[in-house]
């Protein structure tokens, strides 16, 4: 039996139809290019950090436990 071959996007694990597909999902994610803590509470890591991306976008993102 021949092996089983499966196209997926290495950033999201959405499994396309073609190398060319998963490929070009890969790309379409972007990258944070720098990234700023904003608040921390007790411990090392920040509970909220806002991410820049290349095309100069903005996220702000916050731990929720």
């Amino acid at each position: 039996m021949p092996p089983l071959i499966i196209f997926k996007c290495s950033k999201c694990n959405t499994v396309r139809g073609s190398y060319s597909e998963a490929e070009r999902c890969e790309e379409s994610h972007l990258s944070a290019v720098s990234v700023t803590s904003l608040d921390y509470l007790l411990g090392p890591y920040p509970v909220r950090v806002v991410l820049t991306f290349p095309n100069g976008k903005k996220r702000e993102y916050q731990i929720i436990d």
